[in-house]
């Protein structure tokens, strides 16, 4: 686990884990934070945080998954000249061509393949690039919201109004990074940003093992760090079939960095900061010929007076034509239009007794298996559950679900560290 840290820790909290889970031989995960360096970088291109969930025979998915997440937010950040939106098209289908070329170039890689989220924090607010079925949440307040929508069979079938019975296979997906030459990529966003909105990017191992509600059950009441630790410990007490990988971002306030004591602050941008357009060349060709034809004119004087005055002027004017251009290039926009249609599916993230029971029922469970082993402080957990059980005996549903949590992952911790 690790945790943001300055130049953004008064305004940006962060939390990622990977795991490998309970029933595979390695981690074919991968995740990447790339907070902006200083004020400028975030002005201009904001923060980058990625997750792939990698595919294949061997280490083929583990490497897939690891050049996603090496690839995009290089190739993001240094595309400075285009806007935001384009950039992040073309690091994702970047990091597709190199994928796919790799598994091409050695028969034991073939096929192999990724998902993407990529979640960039921007002025304008979180923009998101989407391939496969990982996920993007967002918690804002008690609504919890998924930002993306799954390449799956499972997703199209349920946008269609099918049945979705035992004869659809759940884990398979229509679109990841490496299969083909080309891909598409989803643009979600911008979606503006409100203090206290929480960001959850993950894998399915982590989202597979919950219902669509839970997770924001337990962001909602636990501090960031105790809180992404139990959702990956109850992943894991549900069967831990996959790898789990989650990242979490917190935006708790305007994005000012903490400057060092010999660099002037900047403030942070309203917009994103764009550069000014290259010159076109045609205004170059323009400049070139101005200049020519006014030294003609200068030489014309001295055999016609009139021709020279002419060419003089021409150049003069088409020089102040082709400088007006240069001078006067306004920025460009980094964003024309909002891309996507997210949120695509939003649940309440109010702690109720559904919950609050099914956490008392995994805690008990968990507590019968161990409570024999005398090297387990057990104690401090016990307490936390007794104390959970009469709140939820008095429908205080959110204080109930916070203490069991913890105590299911005072127990989990013991176990697995």
């Amino acid at each position: 686990m690790k945790s943001a840290e300055n130049p953004w820790k008064k305004c940006l909290e962060t939390v990622s884990i990977s795991e490998i889970g309970l029933r595979r031989s390695n981690n074919q995960d991968s995740y990447q934070e790339v907070p902006a360096r200083n004020q400028k970088i975030w002005n201009s291109r904001g923060h980058v945080f990625s997750v792939a969930d990698g595919m294949g025979a061997h280490a083929a998915g583990e490497l897939a998954s690891k050049m996603a997440t090496d690839i995009i937010p290089n190739v993001y950040l240094k595309q400075t000249l285009l806007p935001p939106a384009e950039a992040l098209t073309l690091a994702i289908q970047e990091a597709n061509r190199n994928i796919h070329k790799k598994g091409n170039s050695d028969k034991e890689l073939h096929g192999m393949g990724t998902t993407n989220d990529t979640l960039v924090i921007l002025p304008e607010g979180a923009m998101i690039g989407h391939v496969g079925d990982s996920r993007v949440y967002r918690l804002r307040g008690k609504k919890w919201e998924q930002m993306t929508s799954d390449h799956s069979v499972v997703w199209a079938k349920e946008e269609a109004g099918e049945v979705i019975d035992e004869t659809v296979h759940k884990n398979v997906i229509t679109r990841c990074l490496g299969v083909s030459p080309e891909i598409k990529v989803d643009i979600e966003g911008p979606s503006p940003i409100m203090p206290g909105d929480i960001f959850l990017l993950c894998s399915d191992g982590l989202c597979g093992q919950f219902e669509d509600s839970e997770m924001g059950k337990i962001l909602a009441v636990l501090p960031l760090p105790q809180a992404v630790r139990a959702l990956v410990d109850l992943a894991n007490l549900r069967g831990g079939p996959d790898n789990i990988t989650v990242i979490t971002v917190k935006y708790l306030g305007p994005q000012q960095a903490v400057s060092k004591a010999d660099e002037k602050p900047l403030p942070p941008a309203a917009q994103t900061e764009m550069p000014l357009p290259p010159v076109s060349q045609w205004v170059w060709y323009l400049l070139a010929g101005a200049g020519t034809t006014f030294l003609l004119g200068l030489v014309s004087f001295m055999f016609s007076f009139l021709l020279g005055l002419v060419l003089v002027i021409a150049g003069g004017g088409g020089a102040a034509a082709a400088g007006g251009l240069i001078c006067f290039r306004k920025p460009q926009k980094a964003f024309t239009r909002r891309y996507g249609k997210g949120p695509y599916r939003t649940y309440s993230a109010v702690c109720d007794e559904k919950f609050a029971g099914e956490l008392k029922k995994i805690f008990k469970e968990l507590y019968a298996s161990v409570e024999n082993q005398e090297n387990l402080d057990l104690k401090t957990p016990l307490r936390m559950a007794q104390a959970a059980s009469k709140a939820l005996d008095v429908r205080n549903y959110e204080e109930s679900t916070r203490n069991f949590a913890l105590a299911i992952s005072a127990i989990w911790r013991q176990l697995t560290e």
